[in-house]
C-alpha cells in the first residue's frame, strides 16, 4: 500500500526502514504502515482522531461528550477543506482569490506538498 506523503517526511521511528526490531525480530513500523516515510498530514489527523476515539469509547459523561464532539468537529473541517481545496482546483476563473483558497486549504490539509518559488 502506497501512502501520498506531502512533504516526504521520513519516519523518524523506524528511520526510513519501513520496519523496527522486536525480540520477534523485524515488525513493520506502524507510525509508517512499513513505507519508511509518513503519510500526508490528512491520513496522520485521521489515524490520531481513531486512537482518540478508542481511548475515550469507554468513558461517560461529559467529557466523552466534549471528546465525541470535537472529533466530529474536527472531521468536519478536513472535509469542508478539501471540498474547498476540489473546488478552487476545478475553477475555471484561475482569480488570485481562488488561488489563495487553493494554498490556504492546503496548508490545513497538506494534501499537496508546499514549494517555494525560485
Amino acid at each position: 500500500m502506497t501512502t501520498g506523503t506531502a512533504a516526504g517526511e521520513t519516519c523518524g521511528t523506524c528511520y526510513g526502514e519501513g520496519s523496527i526490531a522486536s525480540e520477534s525480530g523485524p515488525l513493520a513500523c506502524a507510525d509508517c504502515a512499513g513505507e519508511g516515510v509518513l503519510p500526508s498530514g490528512l491520513v496522520r489527523t485521521e489515524w490520531r482522531l481513531r486512537e482518540l476515539e478508542s481511548i475515550y469509547a469507554t468513558m461517560t459523561g461529559e467529557q466523552a461528550q466534549d471528546i465525541g464532539w470535537l472529533i466530529g468537529e474536527v472531521r468536519r473541517a478536513h472535509h469542508v477543506l478539501l471540498q474547498i481545496l476540489a473546488v478552487s482546483q476545478d475553477a475555471e476563473n484561475e482569480a488570485v482569490s481562488l488561488t489563495r483558497i487553493k494554498f490556504l486549504a492546503n496548508d490545513v490539509l497538506s494534501v499537496y506538498p508546499a514549494t517555494r518559488k525560485a
